[in-house]
């Protein structure tokens, strides 16, 4: 590409703004050209207020509940935090509300399944070959880390809360394993698969 006296490309190298005030369906277009990794967030019944109205997609251990998420991040090394956010209205945000501790499972590049799983309401999601127990704990067949981790803080952000939590434990499959599964715009891909368009999130 061809560049003037400025030392620009000719073609522009920066976003056009086409419209400058700052709309929600802008917003949204924006973010979507964020590629994020996918984690299943998931909480296995411990929590602050045994009151929690029961719900679809818990299971007979009570408080049982999970989310697909793109939204978690590191936060500090010292201490250890992490965070994650989750809308008002997701199905599994009043078992996240209460509960003192959370799962954080890093999917690999071949879960795609299960990312779509934990995105689905009306079933009981925990119900799948690649969901274990691991004592007490929910584990992830196919993730590439995991973290378990006690929540710290819930902070009102909109229409979301970032939640705030301390890793406790964890591990990694190591470099051997399948890169992680990835979010780009409406589709999930992997590392591999972002060259080429990735698979259409239905």
């Amino acid at each position: 590409m061809s560049r003037d006296s400025a030392g620009s490309d000719s073609a522009g190298s920066d976003a056009v703004i086409s419209n400058p005030a700052m709309t929600p369906e802008l917003f949204k277009q924006i973010m979507r050209r964020q590629a994020a990794t996918v984690v299943l967030v998931t909480t296995d019944g411990t929590t602050t207020d045994r009151t929690t109205t029961e719900r679809g997609d818990r299971d007979d251990r009570g408080d049982r509940a999970g989310l697909t998420a793109t939204s978690f991040t590191s936060v500090s090394v010292d201490p250890p935090l992490v965070l994650f956010c989750v809308a008002r209205t997701a199905s599994a945000w009043p078992a996240l509300a209460v509960t003192d501790r959370v799962g954080i499972h890093l999917l690999g590049a071949d879960t795609e399944e299960l990312a779509r799983r934990f995105s689905t309401t009306g079933i009981d999601r925990f119900d799948h070959p690649a969901i274990g127990d691991d004592d007490g704990r929910t584990s992830v067949a196919g993730a590439v880390a995991r973290l378990d981790c006690r929540i710290v803080d819930r902070i009102p952000a909109g229409d979301h809360h970032i939640v705030l939590a301390a890793p406790e434990r964890g591990g990694h499959g190591g470099r051997d394993r399948p890169g992680p599964l990835l979010y780009h715009d409406r589709r999930y891909t992997s590392l591999r698969g972002a060259a080429e368009g990735g698979a259409s999130a239905r």
